[in-house]
This record gives structure tokens, sequence and C-alpha cells, in this order.
């Protein structure tokens, strides 16, 4: 009868951690969701918008600008959106446990490290969700000969 019960608790106790597993494993996954399209929304955000504001050389917003006016790459340098920015760049109330964070920074072609100048950016966005990173995006865009 010991041995039996002994059994039955082992059992039991392997079944709540199997259950408890699975459903972190759920979670993580719905997070990976949300956290991939919080990032492909910014990826759309910035897809059209120009490579640089023609004829000016500040990096970052210019003077007086606002979210809604950033029109250039660089604009979006150092935004952190909490709660994230739906595609229309209002906030998305909703998700106010999630943060997502831009960098652009100009890089050099053939090595790819932070130069002062250059007619290529390296883009990072990452969707956090309580201080956790969730989901990451690098992408390089280049200067087209007409911008």
């Amino acid at each position: 009868m010991l041995l039996a019960t002994l059994v039955l608790a082992l059992a039991a106790t392997a079944t709540a951690y199997w259950v408890e597993m699975v459903n972190g494993l759920t979670l993580d996954a719905d997070e990976q969701t949300v956290g991939q399209s919080l990032v492909k929304v910014m990826e759309g955000i910035l897809a059209p918008l120009a490579f640089r504001e023609p004829g000016s050389q500040n990096f970052g917003p210019e003077p007086g600008e606002r979210l809604g006016d950033y029109d250039d790459l660089d604009d979006f340098h150092g935004l952190v959106a909490s709660p994230p920015l739906d595609p229309q760049r209002e906030p998305q109330d909703e998700l106010g446990e999630w943060s997502v964070a831009l960098i652009v920074e100009p890089v050099d072609p053939e090595t790819l490290q932070v130069a002062g100048t250059s007619d290529l950016r390296r883009v990072r966005v990452t969707a956090e969700r309580k201080g956790r990173m969730v989901a990451e995006s690098w992408w390089l865009r280049a200067r087209a000969p007409a911008e």
C-alpha cells in the first residue's frame, strides 16, 4: 500500500510539473507572437520613410519635430515607445506591459561598425514585456541614389 501511494505521489508530481511546463511554453509562444507583431509594425512604419532629411546633416529628429512629424529614418533613433505604437503611430494602450525600442546608427559598409557619417544605416528594433526582451530585429538600409 505504501509503495502504491509513493508511485501515485510521484506520478502526480510529474504530471503537475509537465502541465506547468506546457503552460509556460504556451505563454512564451504567445509573447513571441505579440513581440514579433510589434517589431513588424515598426518595420512597416519605417520602411516608406526617406533615408535622411533632404539638405540636413542632423541625425535624429530635427528641432521641433514630434513623433507624428518624423519623416526620415534617423528621426526614430533612440525612440522607446511604451506602450508600443500601432501603424498610425498611436499608442496601443491595451499593451501597457510592452515597450518597443529603436536604434538607428550609421555604419561603415565594409565593417558594419558605427561610423560618423555613412550612406548605410543599421536599424535595431526590440520588443520587451515587463522589461524582458521578447523579440528583436536588425536590418540594414542603404541610401538610394535619389535620396
